[in-house]
Parts: structure tokens; sequence; C-alpha cells
């Protein structure tokens, strides 16, 4: 018998279960004679996320599972003299958070790669521009972002002309900050290829002045995309360097397990490289790139399929698979049901469109589940919710399987009439904190009037029993901190910002509520709930330990705590103050 069974069975007897006088002097026997834990955390307050969403004091872990949950007292029965024993001084413990869409790369690229800047202010941006195109030499390409639209709302140059002032030597190529724009100036149009007279490519827009045809300097969606992918490519050792130093940022917060939203070859490798030298850390699920322009082919993207069995490791899993199916709301890209309210953009019946043809989507989608894949379908419209649904439900019956998960990314507007198909189909609806509070220059009312169902349906999909998840998609948000937005669930307000009317009110919940979804839920999206998540015996002991009991203090502070231990599989991964 095993040290870990011989515990479970030790902790069995503990809690009363009626065994027979000949099992009970086995198990007696049993956990006096082996091995105690490798570990106990006790005088803590364990929440364990568990079925009955209880309290414990104490865990003990051995070979990197939880072996026994209690009191204080009981635990530490279980010690040898070998056992670690750690005293909590009454801190929080709590599972580790499932972050199910992010993307690590593209913010440790930006930060340490390219020129990075986050603001509203154009004057600050072309400051620090001019600072990069000064260490730059003639002709390199300038790349960064994050890019705000705000800065040509009755700015009379065109957008290609505020960058062509600074960078006339310089072709300039910088992502928005939802990372599905681009800004770019003349030289980058002129090295890609883009005139008056080259046409939108299928799922994108090339902004062009109403008088001229001219491109204004502005790519949408897979105009940005299919033209990124042109750019000169960044190494694998620099790809593995930006990846861990955005990894390094993330762990401190209580992130430990993570979904890479968007991942190609290049980033496989990175991701390799990391886990062969041990410096993978937290665990990692890769969705798959799917006929995505940031793909270099179509053909890469089924060897990468073709792949999994030898990049799955016991830090990466990588059968799940990512497929953008609309674009946003603020650019008019997101694929909705009824017509955006008019305007002098769009017009009276503008509705966006798929980037994949519904017909099309349902196959690939059916395929991909027969191959046992895990389908995230980017859809932040209606419309596109409802496609993403009707594949899925394709798929099921195709294959009579409901037990593999699938994702709508961005559940962000979903019809009343598709609410229940979530729980009916096995559909996670993943949503993303940052976004769901409100965000100046982000008013939905412009976009869909005031007649629409709320944005971000949080209480109304659990009400139905949808299975609701976490995703930061950070770097599009500007920190990756899982806290303002487990506060931000509950208040629907800015953590930041109190002075601000909450966001779509009717759809808060409560924080038991929210940190389910953050930890348990998300883990059940991202195919480890019989492993991870809650704090369980026989799961893996994967928990973090909080600065603040977040049960015991004003709803307003939940944003303000600091994760001070996470220890992931039974190692500690980070300590704090």
């Amino acid at each position: 018998m095993s040290r870990s069974i011989g515990l479970l069975l030790a902790l069995a007897l503990a809690s009363g279960c009626g065994e027979t006088p000949q099992e009970t002097a086995a198990i007696r026997e049993t956990a006096d004679t082996e091995a105690g834990p490798d570990a106990i955390y006790h005088n803590a307050r364990v929440y364990t996320v568990d079925a009955d969403d209880s309290w414990q004091e104490a865990l003990a872990l051995a070979d990197g599972k939880i072996v026994a949950l209690g009191s204080s007292e009981e635990v530490l029965k279980l010690a040898s003299a070998e056992t670690r024993l750690v005293d909590l001084e009454g801190r929080m413990m709590m599972p580790g958070i499932h972050d199910t869409h992010m993307h690590p790369a593209d913010a440790g690229i930006s930060r340490t790669l390219e020129c990075s800047f986050l603001t509203t202010d154009l004057a600050k941006v072309l400051d620090t521009l001019r600072g990069c195109i000064a260490e730059a030499e003639p002709g390199e390409w300038i790349r960064g972002g994050q890019w705000n639209e705000v800065y040509f709302v009755d700015n009379p140059k065109l957008p290609k002309t505020i960058l062509d002032e600074i960078a006339p030597e310089n072709p300039v190529f910088l992502m928005d900050w939802s990372v599905h724009h681009a800004w770019v100036n003349t030289l980058a149009l002129e090295a890609l290829a883009i005139d008056a007279n080259t046409p939108d490519p299928s799922g994108g827009v090339i902004q062009r002045d109403a008088a001229s045809g001219e491109a204004t300097g502005l790519l949408f969606d897979n105009a940005a995309y299919n033209k990124r992918k042109l750019l000169p490519r960044y190494t694998e050792a620099q790809t593995a360097t930006a990846l861990k130093w955005a990894l390094d940022q993330v762990v401190p917060y209580g992130i430990t397990t993570i979904k890479d939203a968007i991942v190609t070859t290049d980033l496989m490798a990175a991701y390799q490289a990391l886990d062969a030298a041990g410096e993978l850390i937290p665990r990692i699920k890769t969705s798959l790139t799917w006929k995505s322009a940031w793909a270099l082919s179509h053909d890469n993207e089924l060897a990468l399929m073709d792949d999994r069995e030898a990049n799955n490791t016991s830090m990466i899993d990588p059968n799940f698979a990512k497929i953008m199916l609309d674009g946003v709301p603020m650019t008019y890209t997101s694929a909705l049901l009824a017509p955006y309210e008019p305007n002098d953009v769009v017009g009276p019946d503008h509705t966006g469109k798929l980037m994949i043809p519904a017909d099309e989507l349902t196959r690939d989608v059916v395929e991909l589940d027969r191959q046992g894949m895990s389908v995230k379908i980017h859809a932040t419209g209606d419309a596109a919710a409802r496609a993403a649904l009707d594949a899925f439900e394709a798929a099921r019956e195709a294959s009579g399987n409901q037990d593999i998960i699938h994702e709508v990314s961005h559940a962000e507007m979903i019809h009343p009439d598709d609410v229940p198909r979530f729980k009916e189909l096995n559909v996670a609806a993943e949503m993303c904190p940052i976004l769901w509070y409100p965000i100046p220059g982000l008013t939905w009312e412009t976009w869909f009037g005031k007649d629409r169902v709320p944005a971000w349906q949080v209480k109304t999909l659990l009400a139905a029993g949808a299975l609701v998840t976490y995703g930061s998609d950070w770097p599009v948000v500007p920190t990756a901190n899982p806290w303002p937005g487990i506060e931000a669930m509950v208040t629907r307000s800015d953590p930041g910002k109190p002075m601000l009317e909450p966001e779509f009110a009717e759809e808060a919940v409560d924080l038991k509520a929210a940190v389910r979804v953050f930890t348990h839920n998300s883990a059940i999206a991202n195919r480890v709930g019989d492993r991870s998540g809650s704090l369980e015996v026989g799961k893996d002991a994967d928990f973090i330990v909080l600065s603040q009991n977040i049960f015991e203090v004003p709803i307003r502070d939940v944003s303000d705590t600091e994760v001070v231990l996470s220890v992931i599989g039974g190692e500690t991964i980070f300590e704090g103050n």
C-alpha cells in the first residue's frame, strides 16, 4: 500500500467511516508504520470550494496530492518526524486561480521587445514612440502598442499621418488595446502592399478615407492579423525569454493554471523550451489556432495538432483549439442578430458578420470534437454566440459525447433564447472581468441602443445552470491580477473608480459564486475539474494563501488582496511578504 493511500485511509478513520474491526486494525497499522505527509499546513482558514463550500483548518499533502483535510488537531496527528509543518497563523487558504484565457507571450513580447504604452493621452504615446524611433536604425520596423481609438476622435489628421510626422524613415505597426486592430504609417502600408485598391480580407476591414478612398492607417481584425505575420519573426529564444518574463508576472497573483488562448508553432516551441529547462510555471493549457490569421498557414496548424501527443507533458496540455468567429463591438465587427444602433459610421442595417461561414464552422467543430479537442470560439456578438452554440450542438449530435467541454469565449452578448443551451450542451460561458465593469469610452448604448439584453450575464447564466468561467484576456486588459475581477463580479463596479455607476448591476453575484467561477468552474473548462479547482482529498495540491480573508473584509477591499504563498503540486512556487 502506498503512503498516500495509507493516509487517505487514516483520514477516513478519523472522519468516522464505518470500517469493520479487521479493516480498522489494518488502517491503524498502515498509518503508524508508514511515513507521514510531506507537509501539513495548519492553523488556517481553508476555503475548499467543494460541493458544500466547506471550511477546514488544516491540509496535508504527499506526492503532490492532498491527502487530508480537517481540523488542525486531527490532521497534525498524521505527521511524522519528517513532515514539514507550516503554521499559517490564521490566514485564508483557497484553491489556485484558473485563468482560461490569456496571451502571456504577447504581454512579454510587448513589454520586453517592443515599444510599449497603454494610455489615452496621445501626446504621451508620441513621446514614447519618439524614444523608440531614436534608438532604431532607418528602415527598422517599430512595433508595439497598445493604442486607443480615442486618439483619432476629433483629430483632423489621418492616423497614418500622425505616425508619418514622427517616423519618416521607419515603418510602424502598433496593435490596439484589444489586440484586434493595427495602426500603421505610410511606410508600413507600402511595405505591406496596402493601397486604395486593396480589397478588404475576409473577416477584416481596411479603414479608408471617405473622400479619397485611401487607406487611413487603421487595419481592423484580419486586415491587421494577415499583415502582422508578415513582419520579421522573433527567434525562439526571444519568444521563450519574453514568455518566461510574462509568466513570472502572473504567478504572484495566485494563478496556478493558464490557458493560452492563441498558440502557434512558434509559441509551442517556446513553451516546450521552458518546460525542458524546468522553468515552466504555472500549469499550461494551449489553445491551438484553427484557420487563424495568427498562424503562418493552415498546414502549419494541422501539423501542430498532429503533434499533440509529442507536446503533451506533465505541465502542458495541448488538447484545446481556438477559433476566431467575429470581432469586437467598438469597431462594429461583432456579429449581431439585430443591427447596431444606427450612426454615421455603419448606417441603419449593419450587423457585422462571421469570420467563418456557419456551415464551415459546423464542419470544423464536428471534426475537432471528433479528435477529442476542446474548442474555444471567440464570439462577442449574439449572432456569433448562436452560431458557436449551433456548431457545438452539431458536434454533440455527431459524436453522442457530452463530456468534452467547449467554450464560448467573451460570452458578453447572449440572446435569451440561447441562455439555456449552455447547460443543455455542456458549453462554458467565459467571462472577462475588466470588461464587465464600467470603462469610460466603452458605452454599450452607443453600439446597441437601450433595449438589448444586459452584457456579461453572469447571474443569468449561472441561474440557468451554465458553467461560467474566468479568462483575463491579458494583455488585452492591463493586468492579469484576478482580484479586482472577483470584486467586480460582485459589485459590477470598477474597483479603481468607485464613483462610476455599476454596469448591469442586476447581473451581480455573491462572493462564493465569484470564487467558484475563478477556481473550480474554470478548472472544469480546463479539463481538470476532477483533480483541481477545489481542495479535496485526492486532488492536486494546488493552492494559495492570502493576505486577508476575503469573506471577512468589505467587498470593496477584495481587489486589494495579495497572495503570500502559492503552491503547485505540493511545491512552493511563490512566497510573498
